[in-house]
């Protein structure tokens, strides 16, 4: 069963149509809480609250997945690489109502340190935690952000299947933690796509695609 919906859920991301989406100018903001415990409700809003970048060396980190500067959102996918003397303690990826994660990190790269996930359509330009990873620093180095292996590497998909990516010449749309410094904060500035707090779901919705996984 989990992998036919592996399967599913790949098809439906590999064939979302690759055109520009609602979500041009997206970010995937990352922020570090040193020793604390995991939440899905977490106070950075990238206004007067932005996020932690920099950590201490040898420490227990939880790193969370933001999901930023967006209009209407059903599905993110990206990829983590970090230092080898870093250690993926744990993830959760569940904050998001009726998530659906069937790639998740497992190892560092393109490959293995991909997250593909889908949810209930959200709208709106206000942060939004997607899942977290439980991490032992090391003495140095960086958690990044590289284009995943899958279909479309970095990227949200709408609430109709449309598709936004971020290349690798816009890093600054990507968070990145790193050990006492050159992390990156991500929340973009600007005015947000237009009409994004009134955006309708459209009636072909990730939530019917999930469907077909019951």
């Amino acid at each position: 069963m989990r992998i036919l919906s592996f399967l599913a859920l790949l098809l439906a991301f590999s064939t979302a149509q690759a055109l520009a989406g609602a979500n041009p100018l997206f970010s995937l903001p990352l922020h570090a809480v040193v020793d604390g415990q995991p939440t899905c409700q977490i106070s950075v809003n990238c206004n007067s609250v932005h996020p932690t970048v920099n950590v201490p060396p040898s420490s227990q980190i939880t790193v969370y997945l933001l999901l930023y500067f967006h209009c209407e959102v059903a599905g993110v996918q990206t990829a983590f690489a970090w230092n080898p003397e870093w250690t993926l303690i744990s993830s959760s990826w569940n904050c998001r109502g009726n998530q659906l994660s069937v790639v998740t990190p497992h190892g560092t790269g393109p490959t293995d340190g991909s997250i593909v996930t889908a949810f209930d359509c959200v709208t709106g330009a206000t942060v939004r935690v997607v899942g977290y990873m439980n991490f032992q620093t090391g003495s140095s180095g960086c958690l990044v952000q590289v284009q995943s292996a899958f279909p479309h590497g970095i990227h949200v998909v709408d609430c109709a299947q449309g598709i936004d990516q971020i290349p690798d010449s816009e890093q600054g749309r990507l968070g990145r933690i790193c050990v006492q410094a050159g992390g990156v904060d991500a929340c973009v500035t600007g005015p947000p796509p237009p009409n994004c707090d009134t955006v309708p779901i459209e009636p072909t919705t990730w939530g019917q695609i999930k469907g077909t996984y019951n």
